[in-house]
């Protein structure tokens, strides 16, 4: 019987199709849903009785998705999902959606292990203060830091020694792209609009070079990134003239990062750290749904393949040892499957 693997996904997401690709490579088929579409377009059956297997049904168009053909899920990137336009009142537009969220996580909660990243462990991880204290637990090097919605802590920080100050801000946002930015003079002179939301500061970190370490189970993808001109913005996402080549991580850089994802309950994880002029390799986060498609067309590197085969793992199979997977891979151009259903997207 052909395993499915399901992807959870705009139906336009690059990094879905990649992956379906190599899903079908291997002999499964991918199934692309959109959550944004769910009630509306596919339903959900979910069955749990005493002394009885987990049972579900999940259904659209013809097509079932079972515990008996579905071999793993990938939470990739999951939108809020929307209430039938039949239902005209906002708040029962807002309860139709708690409900489908409730009924739909629970499922993956549910499923443990099949799903990449498994979704309590996913939620849990994209806290950045958790990840901070984790990565100190685990021997990694961070910028020392402190989250506060205080000015006069910010102000205090800022006076202990530290030549320049960074501040970023806990999640992104969809109508703006917001970079980690320096505490400039300007912005000390903004200082009091903390109060509304509490910001993270951080001590800048001197670089040479970043690093995006993309992991898959126990396969490690290091890519360094380098600026081309001499005074490259402070954020590397906000620069286009970029250079990237396949890194080599120290040993010990390897096993924390491991030991970090392990600790975290993640099986997929971009990491950004930054390589000092020491050779010193400072750990900023670690991102369970982070983009990884632009390392792969660069450098070559087999992530979709990784995470195509870890997909179709038995849940609770063993991961294997930490391995370095730099082999090229072909043909990483962007094409929507012939197997993946399509379906519109709800804006």
């Amino acid at each position: 019987m052909q395993p499915y693997v399901l992807i959870i996904a705009p139906n336009d997401d690059a990094h879905a199709h990649v992956v379906a690709k190599r899903l079908e490579a291997l002999g499964a088929q991918a199934v692309i849903l959109d959550s944004a579409n769910f009630p509306g377009q596919c339903q959900l059956s979910v069955e749990i009785a005493n002394g009885e297997p987990f049972r579900f049904a999940l259904e659209r168009d013809g097509l079932e998705l079972n515990e008996g053909n579905l071999a793993g899920v990938w939470w990739r990137r999951p939108r809020r999902h929307v209430a039938s336009n039949e239902v005209r009142e906002s708040h029962l537009r807002q309860f139709v959606a708690n409900e489908s969220r409730e009924a739909f996580e629970g499922w993956l909660h549910c499923l443990g292990d099949r799903v990449i990243n498994p979704v309590a462990a996913d939620i849990r991880a994209s806290n950045k203060l958790l990840q901070l204290q984790f990565a100190v637990e685990v021997g990694l090097a961070i910028p020392t830091s402190l989250a506060t919605n205080s000015a006069g802590r910010v102000l205090s920080f800022r006076e202990a020694g530290k030549e320049e100050v960074v501040f970023k801000p806990f999640t992104g946002a969809d109508w703006q792209f917001i970079m980690t930015q320096r505490l400039s003079p300007d912005a000390l002179g903004h200082l009091q609009s903390v109060a509304y939301a509490p910001v993270i500061f951080q001590e800048e970190i001197r670089k040479v070079a970043d690093l995006r370490v993309n992991i898959v189970d126990h396969e490690v993808f290091p890519v360094r990134i380098r600026a081309r001109r001499d005074d490259p913005p402070l954020d590397w996402r906000a620069d286009q003239d970029r250079e990237y080549q396949v890194h080599s991580l120290p040993e010990t850089v390897t096993d924390a990062l491991l030991t970090l994802m392990a600790k975290l309950g993640l099986r997929f994880a971009a990491c950004d750290l930054a390589l000092t002029e020491r050779g010193d390799y400072v750990f900023f986060e670690a991102n369970p749904g982070g983009q990884w498609l632009f390392a792969e067309i660069m450098t070559g590197q087999g992530i979709s393949s990784a995470l195509a085969r870890a997909l179709l793992e038995p849940p609770g199979a063993s991961r294997g040892t930490p391995s370095y997977s730099s082999a090229p891979v072909r043909d990483v151009r962007v094409e929507r499957s012939s197997h993946v259903q399509r379906k519109p997207g709800v804006a």
